[in-house]
């Protein structure tokens, strides 16, 4: 016996199928971040590598944890961003004013957890000298609205503005596979386990250029 499909499916029809695979994928990402417990001590390696994923994966992500934890200052920043390279700049000072009271409420870090957040995200450039790799400055700012507000005003966070550098998985691609080529050995099980969930996302995917 055959099955036949003999109606054409419709573009709304097409659209949803499409937008559920998605929210798979983000959910082997949310419970990934759930069981690491992600915060602004997180290993920043964690957090570019997961960026190399179509901002729409990112999205979904980081707007299912910031409504499971407001108070995450990680996750809201890297909403933020994730909101800018799916849409604008636009859309993001826009998600800012309408959640405006929420973020400024979000507790700012202490001084001790400043310094601690520096030491984690250091590299030693020199025999005992070591540079911070500031991805939140937070001594220049006293809430998480104003420090937000900032990177999205910053030339920075214009690269991949809608996805010009990137948007689908196709497109993905071609810096995912430039990343691996320069990634260290031996890292953390964290690491290891991301970068697998990694290669299964990306399984079978051809860039433009391979097909």
């Amino acid at each position: 016996m055959t099955l036949q499909h003999t109606d054409d499916f419709s573009d709304e029809e097409v659209e949803s199928v499409e937008d559920a695979i998605l929210d798979l994928y983000a959910l082997i990402f949310i419970k990934y971040f759930l069981d690491i417990q992600v915060s602004i001590y997180s290993t920043l390696q964690i957090l570019r590598e997961f960026s190399i994923l179509p901002p729409i994966i990112r999205y979904k992500t980081w707007r299912f944890l910031y409504e499971k934890d407001k108070n995450n200052i990680q996750v809201v920043d890297r909403l933020c961003l994730s909101i800018i390279k799916l849409y604008d700049k636009p859309t993001a000072y826009k998600w800012l004013e309408d959640n405006c009271e929420a973020i400024k409420n979000i507790p700012y870090p202490t001084k001790s957890e400043v310094e601690k957040y520096d030491r984690i995200n250091s590299v030693e450039i020199a025999p005992g000298i070591y540079q911070a790799i500031v991805t939140l400055n937070f001594d220049k700012y006293c809430n998480m609205y104003d420090l937000l507000y900032s990177k999205i005003s910053d030339a920075r966070t214009s690269i991949n503005e809608s996805g010009k550098m990137y948007k689908s998985f196709e497109k993905a691609i071609v810096h995912y596979k430039q990343y691996k080529s320069s990634m260290i050995q031996n890292v953390s099980e964290e690491i290891e386990k991301l970068q697998s969930l990694m290669d299964f996302v990306y399984l079978g995917r051809k860039s433009k250029s391979d097909m």
